[in-house]
């Protein structure tokens, strides 16, 4: 095996870039190893449905001569971000054969990082599952064990990371999709503030402002630096970011100050968590104070039966909008030829929503944002789990059971701790600080004020650099 192999293997993007400019290894071995360690491991996890090699060698012809990521390799989700002239699903069977004639924005400054996109990742039908076991493309398979959920919605992106298949690689975050796949493949995960990171051209906004672009990446430096590299206003965008106040890179480099961090131990809605998830937890808060800052108890100030109601009622309209809107281009019925039946159920409850108990769903979600903006003011960071439970076994929040409503309530307990973040659009990342003694990763998360992506990141740095975890490796890797 090759210096530049190895190196490509245990590098992060930052690592990789460094030894592009270095002249270690070129922009094209980099993408090369990458396509190399995807038909080598791709076919035991199924991450990757669509490799992009003559885009790539395209990419590869126009690279931006001092892009801060120049050469380095990534994956696409295959859903928000169009690359012109590449097909996307959507992860829907109905969707097959569409071709965007449009770069998304994020696409473009992925772009302009240098950053060659080398593929696109398995994903849920219209990413509306925290499971990533389509119909279309078939199921997703955690590297860590292959009897377990990779999570979802970006599944693909984590698996694909997790093996080593590429060093990051973008997801989209609107109940927990980038923090519970990232907590199920002991990878770090950060969903970005509402408005941080652009989602258009096309859409104005995902979800009704729930979504939040970004990505699942082994480092902190990584996440931070895209973070750096796509954090700017979008023309048109209905929302923006507070501005930082420096770079997130060397926010991740130097400790935080002493924080007040606010343990929320109880899942509510009458969950109780795994005894593995509560060890973790416990573990997490003391080594926050190990590290000097202080740890108390502290509990959601919201009704979260009543977000959970709300969240159903604004993804079953989206879904009703999506499945509408590819029945219509296409010409085909909405039926489960196309799409997943739960899908389809979720669509039929959307359509019979009034408008008013859409609106008073809006309202309930967002004033989510007003009660942890409340205790906020107690706090600086809050601690919980990812999720309530390890990973699940493959077989649950299957999409193609008759029951959706089944479904929506599996789906709302495993988003419990997640979902309240993309209600309020605050940022809130998943970091992998524990291990069972199976050696099954659990992540856990941290969430912090509207705008505030950098005390997260000096958090997270810090713990990365007290409990580091990029040695740890699956069983099914590159």
């Amino acid at each position: 095996m090759s210096y530049a192999e190895i190196h490509y293997r245990h590098a992060d993007a930052t690592a990789l870039a460094a030894a592009i400019r270095d002249g270690q290894l070129s922009p094209a071995d980099a993408v090369a190893h990458a396509f190399a360690a995807i038909d080598r491991v791709n076919p035991h996890l199924n991450a990757v449905i669509l490799t992009m090699r003559e885009a790539a060698e395209e990419q590869l012809r126009h690279l931006p001569a001092d892009a801060p990521l120049r050469g380095v390799p990534v994956l696409l989700k295959d859903d928000c971000p169009t690359y012109a002239g590449v097909p996307m699903s959507f992860g829907c069977r109905a969707a097959r054969g569409y071709v965007p004639a449009h770069d998304h924005e994020i696409v473009r400054r992925y772009k302009a990082a240098g950053m060659v996109i080398v593929g696109k990742t398995n994903l849920p039908e219209f990413s509306g599952n925290i499971a990533t076991s389509p119909t279309l493309h078939g199921p997703t398979l955690n590297p860590w064990d292959a009897g377990r959920s990779i999570g979802g919605s970006s599944g693909g992106a984590a698996a694909a990371v997790a093996a080593r298949m590429v060093p990051l690689a973008y997801g989209n975050d609107g109940a927990g999709s980038i923090r519970i796949p990232a907590a199920c493949g002991g990878l770090f995960g950060l969903r970005a503030s509402r408005g941080r990171t652009p989602c258009g051209p096309v859409s104005s906004e995902n979800w009704g402002g729930l979504v939040s672009h970004h990505a699942l990446t082994r480092s902190v430096r990584d996440s931070a630096l895209l973070l750096d590299l796509t954090d700017a206003p979008e023309p048109g965008a209905l929302y923006a970011a507070p501005a930082k106040s420096g770079p997130y890179v060397q926010a991740a480099s130097h400790d935080p100050r002493p924080l007040r961090i606010g343990v929320v131990a109880g899942p509510g809605m009458g969950l109780r968590l795994d005894d593995a998830i509560a060890a973790a937890l416990d573990d997490a808060a003391a080594l926050c104070r190990q590290l000097g800052h202080r740890v108390q108890a502290a509990a959601f100030n919201f009704d979260e039966s009543a977000l959970a109601d709300a969240y159903l009622r604004i993804i079953a309209a989206y879904t009703a909008l999506e499945v509408d809107a590819i029945a219509a281009d296409t010409g085909r019925p909405p039926d489960a030829d196309g799409f997943e039946p739960v899908n389809l159920g979720l669509a039929e409850y959307g359509r019979s929503l009034s408008a008013p108990a859409l609106l008073a769903a809006r309202n309930t979600a967002n004033s989510v944002a007003r009660s942890l903006g409340r205790l906020f003011a107690e706090v600086d960071v809050l601690l919980t789990p990812v999720m309530p439970t390890l990973p699940p076994p493959m077989t649950a929040l299957d999409v193609r059971g008759p029951d959706w409503r089944a479904f929506a309530s599996e789906f709302m307990q495993g988003t419990v701790f997640t979902r309240p973040a993309n209600a309020a659009g605050i940022p809130a990342m998943s970091v992998p600080l524990f291990q069972t003694p199976a050696g099954l990763p659990i992540g856990i998360q941290f969430m912090a004020p509207y705008g505030d992506e950098t005390t997260l990141f000096e958090l997270a740095g810090q713990l990365e650099r007290a409990r580091p975890w990029e040695g740890r490796l699956p069983p099914t890797h590159a």
